[in-house]
């Protein structure tokens, strides 16, 4: 199953692309007005119906939201469609590449520094303050990365015992529109990716009464195993499905991951998997964003200040910058063997059980 990962964003497009033709499925394709892939090659959003485009039953398989983590999540959508034997009254739909500019140049955000996973917000409402992130700022983005600066645990200690592990976390990963060049902008604007899909899926999905999603990301969890974030509002009927067809572990599995701030969870602003049912307000929804886990929460959060670093900074390196790509993707996107099989093992039978629990709805 590790063989359906794709080495390039290119690579797995073109994949993509050939197994669409293959099963006939219906496609609608947006390519990026003003931006180029890394290798020069066009970038697009593909949205791939599967099955009956008139089925009442849709799943949803998005991958890409954060670049460097679409590796994985295009290659769970390739090994699910290769050759599933769909049920009647249902289609899978598969959105490629959400954020088609960080799949290609290796980064979270999109060409602009939006993180598409804080962009999906009502831009005319003012966005909370995150004054403790302005705080933040000069440690979590500094201009040179050496080993006093890549190693900040200290400071986390620090706003830990200052502030609380709540505060703490949320200030770092909730969202924040204190800086266009720091980590988790949530942009002044909906990104381009936010007015394409606003447009495409209430289209897509417009014979749906009953959808099922998964948005697949990395980094935060045990090794290879799932941590699930569900977005519908608990003891909700939604939310209640995915406990049923995943287990009782969906509702625990994030927060017990959450180490580096004692099991509390950010206080998410922008989220694309919350904001997802509003595309479709006619139909019933159960669905979640799902995490497969690579380093401790630490390391993780480093690899997201390594992104940014490779972007914005000019300070010097106690590492070549070629090194610390590397140590960027070997985060979000481990090369062992190990993982991407139990990735892969763990992210089809989720998969598997989110369609019979459509299925049988």
């Amino acid at each position: 199953m590790s063989e359906a990962f794709s080495d390039t964003y290119a690579e797995a497009r073109r994949r993509f692309l050939d197994l669409v033709a293959e099963r006939g499925a219906q496609l609608e394709s947006v390519p990026h007005p003003t931006e180029r892939g890394a290798d020069g090659e066009e970038l697009a959003i593909d949205v791939a119906t599967f099955g009956d485009p008139e089925a009442a039953k849709s799943f949803l398989v998005v991958s890409g939201t954060h670049g460097q983590e679409g590796f994985l999540g295009s290659a769970l959508q390739l090994e699910l469609l290769r050759e599933l034997e769909i049920p009647d009254g249902v289609n899978i739909v598969a959105l490629h590449a959400l954020n088609p500019w960080g799949f290609s140049h290796h980064s979270r955000t999109d060409e602009d520094n939006i993180d598409l996973n804080r962009n999906f917000l009502d831009h005319e409402d003012p966005f909370p303050r995150n004054e403790l992130y302005r705080e933040l700022f000069p440690t979590l983005c500094p201009e040179g990365w050496t080993e006093e600066t890549s190693d900040w645990s200290g400071v986390l200690d620090e706003m830990v015992r200052a502030h609380g592990p709540q505060q703490m976390i949320t200030a770092l990963s909730g969202g924040q529109a204190v800086e266009p060049t720091g980590i988790t902008y949530v942009g002044d604007r909906p990104a381009w990716s936010h007015t394409v899909v606003a447009e495409l899926l209430p289209h897509v999905l417009a014979n749906a009464e009953k959808i099922a999603f998964i948005e697949w990301h990395t980094g935060i969890g045990e090794w290879g195993e799932l941590a699930h974030i569900c977005s519908l509002p608990a003891g909700s009927p939604g939310h209640e499905r995915v406990v049923d067809w995943l287990g009782e572990s969906a509702r625990t599995s994030f927060s017990s991951s959450a180490r580096m701030s004692e099991g509390h969870t950010p206080s998410y602003t922008g989220f694309f998997s919350a904001w997802l049912p509003s595309t479709a307000p006619w139909a019933e929804w159960a669905g979640l964003l799902i995490e497969v886990g690579t380093y401790d929460n630490l390391t993780v959060l480093n690899t997201v200040r390594i992104d940014r670093w490779l972007k914005y900074a000019t300070g010097q390196t106690y590492t070549s910058r070629e090194e610390m790509l590397d140590l960027m993707m070997e985060g979000l996107n481990p090369a062992s063997p190990a993982w991407r099989a139990a990735a892969m093992k763990n992210g089809i039978d989720a998969q598997m059980r989110m369609l019979e629990g459509l299925t049988q709805w």
